[in-house]
């Protein structure tokens, strides 16, 4: 009985995928499929490009790919930006006076950081769409943990600013190729949550190098000064997490070694849905200009520049403000831990709201600014009064403002459809990210020193421009989506209730690289 049962299961599957197949062959002639470049398009094509995967299937795939890979991506996220954030505490660890840094200088050296990663976006971007995304992300890993443990080197002001730079370029392509990498594994919806957990490793990792630094602070009778501890450690770890990342994350995945033939074929047709393809090589200028003249190009732009003033002039001097407050250099290492909690802690609990409803992306980029503004307002007006650990806490709500960036990250991995329209927008967002943070560390003038009282009513107003800009983006992309029904045809983005042949059409032009503004069944999400 079980074998008659089996061999009905087998012509059933049999006659399924012929009439899906029969389904591709009248939304793809034979010269488009001559000029799909997808790599992962045979697996697509062997699958019977059936868009319909088994919810129960997919998810088990998708609990592989977490269970072999996430970890390691929230790792080296983690790592990426202690690296950054590690000048904040090497300047309360005699930094300043064993590199002889007077005046501006120490506001430079954080700056030219951003100098080298604005100037290497281009190329990376390049790298990352011509080259497997896994392998630039590992190498500029391994690059940029020598450049940690160069660090250890500098004797004077010269040396410090050529480190920061080389720091910058590279570690340029990471944060666009964790973009790029998560939208490879993940559908739509699950990059959400998947952004948020590596994005909330910057606050997790904060709260672990924190600590580490604060006791590295005390090894007084060490050979090498404290602060250069901290860098020796963390390029240490730098080194560790790129040689794990070469031998166990998978490139694509039709290149994963831990998947049979079979859930490699749904893992490609799971992210297929997106409408986005998987991955090309192809360089396409056309692409870079459809990202330029596309509208929510420049009110992702303004929204990014305006929150990474403050974060480029928190990051690097937030804890001399802390200090301010706590009275006690030591101690304010330790005090900040707070405010990495209050950020992460946001992210973990954004990332389960988003695996249970939809639409969240623009709400996490709007929401998480009225604590910031908050608890700067708190800040700012209890100055000269008010108890100490009252405004410790209102310091640690500032930090709310870091949970808009995941979020931000994820709105370029899935409205964003077109490789090289995204790997242009990814650009484009880390060039201006990096103009915020080159600016934001000026706000903080050694005249205004300790308190910084005019560099926070500067990032309170940056705070308020981008609650207005995110709520704005979000009826901008409602409207978009009505205005593309009216035009093409109402679609449905609920998986189970699009046509089959409506929304296979819609993924082989994903799989032709059609970017979004030309894909007629593609709709952004909120």
């Amino acid at each position: 009985m079980s074998e008659i049962l089996k061999s009905a299961a087998k012509v059933n599957m049999s006659e399924e995928s012929s009439d899906l197949k029969d389904q591709v062959s009248r939304v793809l002639s034979s010269a488009d499929k001559e000029n799909i470049k997808d790599e992962n398009f045979d697996l697509f094509e062997e699958g019977g490009a059936n868009d319909e995967v088994d919810q129960a299937e997919s998810k088990r795939v998708a609990r592989k790919f977490d269970y072999h890979m996430m970890w390691v991506l929230c790792v080296l996220y983690g790592i990426n930006y202690v690296d950054k954030a590690a000048l904040g505490w090497a300047v309360l660890l005699n930094f300043r006076s064993d590199l002889h840094l007077v005046g501006d200088d120490y506001s430079w050296v954080s700056s030219i950081f951003y100098f080298g990663y604005l100037g290497a976006q281009y190329p990376a971007s390049y790298c990352l769409q011509r080259f497997p995304v896994g392998k630039v992300i590992c190498i500029s890993t391994f690059l940029w943990s020598i450049i940690m443990f160069g660090h250890i080197g500098c004797k004077n002001y010269a040396g410090i600013l050529v480190c920061r730079f080389l720091l910058g370029v590279f570690e340029a392509p990471i944060s666009g190729g964790f973009v790029l990498f998560t939208s490879l594994f993940y559908t739509r919806k699950e990059q959400v949550t998947r952004t948020m957990f590596w994005g909330s490793m910057q606050g997790i990792f904060y709260v672990i190098f924190s600590f580490v630094s604060y006791g590295l602070g005390y090894a007084n009778n060490a050979s090498l000064s404290e602060w250069q501890l901290v860098y020796l450690v963390l390029g240490l770890c730098s080194a560790i997490i790129s040689i794990v990342w070469f031998f166990l994350v998978p490139d694509t995945p039709k290149n994963a070694r831990f998947l049979t033939k079979e859930e490699k074929i749904i893992a490609i047709k799971r992210v297929s849905k997106n409408m986005m393809g998987t991955k090309t090589h192809d360089w396409k200028y056309q692409q870079m200009w459809d990202c330029l003249i596309d509208v929510k190009t420049w009110i992702l732009i303004a929204f990014i520049v305006l929150s990474m003033i403050p974060n480029g002039g928190l990051t690097n001097f937030g804890t001399l403000v802390l200090s301010s407050i706590v009275h006690n250099t030591l101690q304010s290492i330790a005090v900040s831990v707070g405010s990495s909690f209050f950020s992460s802690g946001q992210m973990l609990i954004y990332s389960y709201f988003a695996s249970k409803y939809d639409n969240l992306r623009t709400i996490g980029m709007s929401g998480p600014l009225l604590l910031a503004i908050a608890g700067l307002s708190a800040v700012y007006a209890t100055e000269d009064h008010g108890g100490k650990w009252g405004r410790v806490f209102a310091y640690w709500m500032i930090n709310s403002y870091a949970v808009t960036w995941p979020f931000c990250l994820s709105v370029l991995g899935s409205n964003y459809a077109g490789h090289t329209k995204r790997a242009t927008m990814s650009m484009l967002l880390l060039i201006f990210f990096s103009v915020g943070n080159i600016v934001g560390p000026f706000c903080f003038q050694s005249s205004d020193a300790p308190k910084y009282t005019k560099a926070l009513a500067t990032i309170l107003g940056c705070f308020c421009a981008c609650f207005i800009i995110a709520v704005l983006f979000r009826y901008y992309l409602i409207f978009e989506n009505n205005r593309r029904d009216k035009k093409y045809g109402k679609v449905d983005t609920k998986e189970d209730s699009v046509k089959r042949e409506e929304k296979l059409s819609g993924i082989i032009n994903g799989m032709k690289d059609q970017t979004d503004t030309e894909n007629k069944n593609f709709r952004y999400v909120l």
